[in-house]
This record gives structure tokens, C-alpha cells and sequence, in this order.
């Protein structure tokens, strides 16, 4: 019902995106799930000029609210964009292509450039989060967990920035992959499954990964950080694909769904699942290209 109503004109996607973009700042964890999923579901219908259109609109809205409020319009500004821009991009690539596999390519890709770019910024990332995070921990924890929050830092800093790139590329690919759900659901139901399980990562991705890889063992600093946490963001990418291919395997051979519900326990309470889900991912994706390849020797 939401879903027909906010695709009904323009005044309505508009009141849409702007409600949500507000509801986004209170429950901030589910932003690109309340917010992007609304854009995403925009651009899959009505393409990226009615999208762009409509955000421009809802932004003007939002700067004039945010000012009537005296609230930071900078800081809100920069929260809606980093949500909004690349929901907006990657709904028009999967329009564009009908590929969730090159959603995943592209979302991956935006976290990976945008950690490039962190590490020419900043340098030495991993004391710039650590510093980061202990002046947040001061101000908003409880005096008498701060050092206990100060020693996990230490533990995980190396760590941080390519965990919180994968939860971005994972904000990012579930806000539109719940549009296309929501897209399948209104108009062509069984169209979203049956998308996701020919969901497959381009194979040029994995001489790349390989090579980074490689780089991650070997290079030297600060160049083996970056290509650490570019290897896990791209290790989180065939993630993707491996989960997608417990999904088609369990439907295919009609296995119960608790095998999906032991696969997610899995990875939330073991992380080294994580890795193994990833290689199943990779071995998925070669074996799609190498079956397209004899298919099409067969037909030449």
C-alpha cells in the first residue's frame, strides 16, 4: 500500500522520501533500509530522472526544515548524501542491467574507492579511527566501561576501517535489494527470487581479488593496511554470492529452511563462517563463468 501510494505522482514520492529521510535520523542503523529502500524503489520504477527529480525537491524540503530547527544542516546534509547518492547510483545500475551481480560488483566498488581515498587522506587510518572512537567512547559511555572500550579498540584497530566499509557496502546493497524485493512484490511477484538466485559476481573480479591478496601479504606499509581491508571488503562481496548460492542450493534440492536459519545463527555468532560462505561465493562464480564458457563452445 505505501509502496503504490508513494509511486503514485510526484508529490507523494516527494512526501516519501522526506518522511523517511527524517525517520532515518532516529533509527540511524536502519537508514539505507527505511530511507534507501524508498529512493530505490523510485529509480527501479521510474528511472533515474524522475528519481533525481524528486530528491532535489525533497533536499530543498529538508534544508528549510533543518534550518527552522537551527539544527547542524551541515552535518544532516552530509548523512542524507552519503545515503542518498550512492542508493540513487546503484538502483540505476541494477535498472540498467538487471544484475544483481553487478549491484554487488558496484557497491563494493564505492566502499573500496572510498577507502582508497581514506588512506591517502589520512594515512596512518587505523590510529585516526582508534583516536576517533576513544573521544566518542568519553563522551557518550559510561565512566566505568570506558577503558574496557579503550582496550578493544586497541585489539581491533587495525580492523575497524574495513568493518565499517563492508557494513557500509552491506547498508548499501540491502536498502536496494529491499526496493527490488519491494518492486517484485508490487509488480512481478517471484521476480525478485528468481534474481537472486542467478545472482552472480562479474569473474572479472577475481584475478583482482587474487592480486590484492597477494598485496595484502606482501606489500609493504601503509600500502598492505589498504590492500587488507580492500581484500576483506572484497572477501565480503563473494560473501554475498556464497549466501545467495545456499539459498538456490536449498531450493533446488527442497531442503527445509531451517538449513538457511542454522546458515545466518552461523554467521552472526562464528565470523570464521564468514570465510567459508566466501569460498563457496568464489567457487559459485567460477563455475557459472566456466559453464557459460562451454556452453557457448558447444553453441559455436
Amino acid at each position: 500500500m505505501i509502496g503504490n501510494y508513494l509511486l503514485s505522482g510526484r508529490m507523494q514520492a516527494v512526501i516519501a522520501v522526506t518522511l523517511s529521510s527524517l525517520l532515518s535520523f532516529l533509527l540511524q542503523p536502519f537508514a539505507f533500509l527505511i530511507c534507501g529502500s524508498v529512493i530505490g524503489l523510485i529509480t527501479l520504477r521510474k528511472g533515474i530522472h524522475s528519481a533525481i527529480q524528486t530528491l532535489l525537491i525533497s533536499f530543498i524540503v529538508l534544508q528549510i526544515f533543518f534550518i527552522l530547527l537551527s539544527t547542524s544542516s551541515y552535518i544532516n546534509t552530509i548523512i542524507i548524501l552519503v545515503i542518498w547518492l550512492p542508493v540513487l547510483f546503484l538502483s540505476a545500475v541494477l535498472r540498467l542491467t538487471r544484475s544483481q551481480g553487478a549491484l554487488i560488483l558496484f557497491s563494493g566498488l564505492i566502499s573500496i574507492i572510498l577507502t582508497i581515498i581514506f588512506y591517502v587522506l589520512v594515512g596512518d587510518v587505523a590510529a585516526w579511527w582508534q583516536d576517533y572512537l576513544t573521544k566518542v567512547f568519553e563522551t557518550t559511555a559510561p565512566s566505568q566501561q570506558i577503558q574496557a572500550y579503550n582496550k578493544l579498540l586497541e585489539s581491533n584497530a587495525d580492523l575497524i576501517n574495513a568493518m565499517i566499509f563492508a557494513a557500509y557496502t552491506l547498508n548499501m546493497v540491502t536498502g536496494v535489494l529491499f526496493a527490488r524485493w519491494w518492486q517484485s512484490r508490487l509488480f512481478n511477484p517471484g521476480g525478485f527470487q528468481k534474481e537472486f538466485y542467478g545472482l552472480n559476481i562479474p569473474i572479472i573480479l577475481l584475478p583482482v581479488f587474487i592480486i590484492i591478496g597477494v598485496l595484502a601479504f606482501n606489500a609493504n606499509e601503509p600500502w598492505q593496511d589498504m590492500c587488507r581491508d580492500v581484500l576483506i571488503i572484497l572477501t565480503f562481496i563473494y560473501l554475498i554470492q556464497g549466501i545467495s548460492f545456499s539459498h538456490r542450493t536449498v531450493h533446488r534440492l527442497k531442503l527445509s529452511v531451517g538449513w538457511l536459519v542454522f546458515l545466518y545463527c552461523a554467521l552472526i555468532f562464528l565470523p570464521q563462517m564468514a570465510l567459508i560462505v566466501a569460498c563457496l561465493g568464489i567457487v559459485d562464480a567460477f563455475s557459472n563463468w566456466r559453464n557459460k564458457n562451454d556452453q557457448s563452445e558447444k553453441e559455436s
